[in-house]
Parts: C-alpha cells; structure tokens; sequence
C-alpha cells in the first residue's frame, strides 16, 4: 500500500499522528485506532537475520502475534534475511524503507549504524537513521569442544573449528574470541560449515570444536542450537574471561557483555538480538510494537519479562535508542542511560 508522504496529509491527521506518538501506551496499542488511520499505514516487514529452519528464526517470528487484532500492524510479516544483507537492501530502498525493519546484533547494530565491519561482512553505508528499539532475547556464543580433555582455551591450539561460513554474525564472533579475545586465531583451523553438517563431521573425525549459540527459550531451560551429537556426551562450552572480553570490546566497533544462561554455567559471550527501527518510522507502528512486548512479551519464549528487560542493551547510549522507544521507556521509569 503506497505510503501518503506526512506533507500531504490534512492538518487533523498530522495532529493526530503526532498526538498518538506522544501518548500513553494505551493511546497506540488499543484496538480504538480509528480505520482510516490504520489503512494510510504502511504494511511492517521485519527482518529476521536467522535462517527459515533456524530456531532463532522461530523465536523472531513469535513478534507475529503482536498484529493479532491491532489495525496499526495489520499485514506485519517476517522474512529471514540474514545481516549485513538485511540492512544493507532496506537502506537502499526509497519511500518504503521506513516501513522495512531489521533485527540486529550486538555485533551488528554499532557498525551498522556507523558503516563499517570486515570487507566480508561490512555494511555499505553508514546508518544512522536506525535507532534501538527493544532488545528481543539474549543467548550465549561460545566454542564447544567435543573432546572432554579439552577445558580451557590454549588447548584448542592446532584444532580444527567449524564455524559458519562468510559472511555471518556468528563467523564474525568466532573469529572475534579466537583472534582478539584468546589470542589463537593463527594457531587453529576454521572449517567452514553449516548446522546439517556438524554430525556427520564429527563421525569423521573432520572438527575437534564448533563454535555455537543456545537458545533461551524462556521458563524452559536452555537448550542447544546442534541437536545431540555422536559421542558427545554433553553440551559444554569453554569458559570467555572478564579479561578476554575486555580485549574483545576494545579491539572491536561494538560492546558485548557475558551471559550465563544458569548459575554456575560458564560465562559465554553476550549475543543479543533487538528490534531497530528508522528515525522516521510510524510511531504509531512503533508503539504497538512496544506496547505488545511490555504486556504479553513474557507469555512467549524467550521474549523480554518486562520493561526493564526490554531495555537491556550493553552500553546502549541516548542518541542510539529511537525517541517512541525513549519516550515509552521514560513514561515507565525505565532510563535510556
């Protein structure tokens, strides 16, 4: 549906948006949003960076059900695209970027924003229009070995590691541990290879290690994204350091923090997932999205429990979090600082 450019609109209808953008939450994520306004809104797409098969994928598309009953987000549709891809085709849309809105990684969102990142996993224009909106989920990265003997980094040194193949937000993080945080990248060998293949591989004697995320799928436990693997005994990952993260965040165009998925399991690196959106997206669509998180987020796996985790972003500073998403966390007494 073509978008109605905001200089075109009658006075009453600038009004109206304005004021719904400035309301309470009430005010947008209601079902009183009158048709006529509903219908001039664009249709949202969101990105999801996981593959379609992909349990991440199945987690993302859960944010489907905040369209149920609401005219502000009727017609909202996920597709999964992976980054940098994602953001590089919205940012070179025309008049229907706004309505076009990525997931994004902690590893991601920064040099998104700013255009930067490795050639092979660069963005092709900085970015600064796109804004935080609200974190969806947090889940753990780290490098599982599958032989017992190994426990500590230095002895993953002449092992061979699968990884996902370039470009990828998880090859990006695994090159990012070995090489700035445990200092090994030149001393290992990464084994481009997709999720499928990881059993069969292991059977060969192909990988001693993979690296890896686990989801996080709410009141549920954890679980892990390679299903159960021959002659692994358990899911285990080697522990990442205060100081091991430290060189990480230093050496890198992003902020990640550790997560522990339960106590006493080992610290893994931080791999948020967030909703971002344009500066000059529809508040009122904005809004919804919020509102629908706040009120039934933590009904759904993995989603946000509450306001202040929705917040939850490492580092997340004032001019990178959008002014509906500011302006929503301050009226619940959630600062963005």
């Amino acid at each position: 549906m073509p978008q109605i450019p905001l200089t075109d609109m009658p006075v009453s209808r600038r009004a109206l948006l304005g004021t719904l953008a400035a309301a309470p939450l009430a005010a947008c994520a209601s079902r009183n949003i009158p048709l006529a306004l509903a219908a001039d809104l664009m249709s949202l797409t969101i990105y999801s960076p996981a593959p379609p098969n992909n349990p991440l994928h199945a987690l993302n598309s859960q944010l489907l059900q905040a369209a149920a009953g609401n005219p502000a987000l009727a017609g909202l549709e996920m597709i999964p695209i992976a980054l940098p891809a994602s953001i590089n085709r919205i940012a070179a849309m025309g008049e229907e970027r706004p309505a076009h809105l990525p997931i994004v990684t902690t590893v991601d969102f920064r040099p998104a924003r700013a255009g930067t990142g490795p050639e092979w996993h660069g963005y092709s224009q900085a970015n600064q229009g796109l804004k935080f909106v609200s974190t969806l989920y947090d889940i753990g990265f780290g490098i599982q070995p599958f032989d017992p003997a190994i426990t500590e980094p230095e002895q993953l040194r002449g092992k061979r590691i699968a990884a996902p193949p370039r470009p990828s937000a998880v090859r990006l993080l695994t090159e990012t541990l070995l090489r700035d945080g445990w200092g090994i990248l030149d001393e290992v060998e990464l084994v481009d290879m997709v999720p499928p293949q990881i059993a069969g591989a292991i059977n060969e004697g192909a990988i001693d290690a993979t690296s890896w995320n686990l989801i996080v799928p709410g009141q549920l436990g954890f679980a892990p994204m390679i299903p159960a693997l021959p002659g692994v005994e358990a899911v285990r990952f080697l522990p990442v350091s205060e100081e091991a993260l430290a060189r990480i965040n230093a050496a890198n165009p992003f902020t990640s923090a550790l997560h522990s998925l339960r106590a006493g399991d080992p610290p893994l690196i931080s791999f948020a997932q967030a909703l971002a959106a344009w500066d000059d997206s529809d508040p009122v669509q904005i809004r919804a999205l919020l509102g629908w998180l706040a009120d039934h987020g933590n009904a759904y796996s993995g989603f946000p429990d509450g306001v202040a985790a929705m917040r939850d972003w490492p580092d997340l500073q004032p001019e990178e979090v959008h002014s509906v998403a500011a302006s929503f966390y301050e009226e619940r007494g959630v600062g963005v600082v």
